[in-house]
């Protein structure tokens, strides 16, 4: 059952969060990329656009009911978690940005639920190009889709910024 963002804001994106925010409370929304039941305490990588970020849930931390809808979280559940930021107490991830890091959640809203995808939503995918492009809204959320995109937006506006220097300008066409 999706719940409600009113009263919710983002306040950091999954990699803006830093060590410089240890000790902070953070609110971040996003997708859940995996999620990992280890009896008490589930971790779980959530995912936007600017990359990934490990949240852990407690009971202790995060109550009872949070707790229990952060057990039902799956792949591609759309979620926004508020909590504080600490130094990784476990191993290091040096493959990720945010790898000395993670959120201990406090509170979590599960803002859309998902089917289970037909393909992981992951960098350099193995799936059949028919498939991704029967489901092209699940394929533009890959890391190495949305990096293309967000490359050819700023070639595209740097093409427009040199040509209107240049004196070129957007004519109107009369009909």
């Amino acid at each position: 059952m999706a719940e409600s963002m009113v009263g919710l804001k983002r306040s950091h994106r999954c990699t803006e969060v830093s060590a410089a925010n240890i000790g902070e409370t953070v609110t971040v929304m996003g997708w859940v990329q995996k999620s990992r039941n280890k009896g008490g305490i589930i971790f779980v990588d959530l995912r936007d656009r600017s990359g990934i970020l490990q949240i852990i849930f407690e009971e202790q931390d995060c109550g009872a009911e949070s707790f229990a809808k952060a057990e039902k979280l799956r792949s591609e559940f759309v979620v926004a978690v508020t909590g504080r930021v600490e130094a990784r107490s476990g191993a290091v991830n040096e493959n990720l940005k945010t790898g000395d890091i993670e959120v201990r959640a406090n509170g979590l809203r599960i803002l859309s639920e998902s089917e289970t995808p037909p393909f992981p939503i992951e960098e350099n995918s193995k799936t059949k190009e028919e498939l991704r492009l029967k489901y092209r809204y699940l394929d533009l959320r890959r890391p190495d889709i949305q990096r293309n995109l967000i490359t050819r937006s700023r070639v595209a506006t740097l093409t427009r910024a040199v040509l209107a220097e240049e004196g070129f300008w957007r004519s109107r066409r009369r009909r």
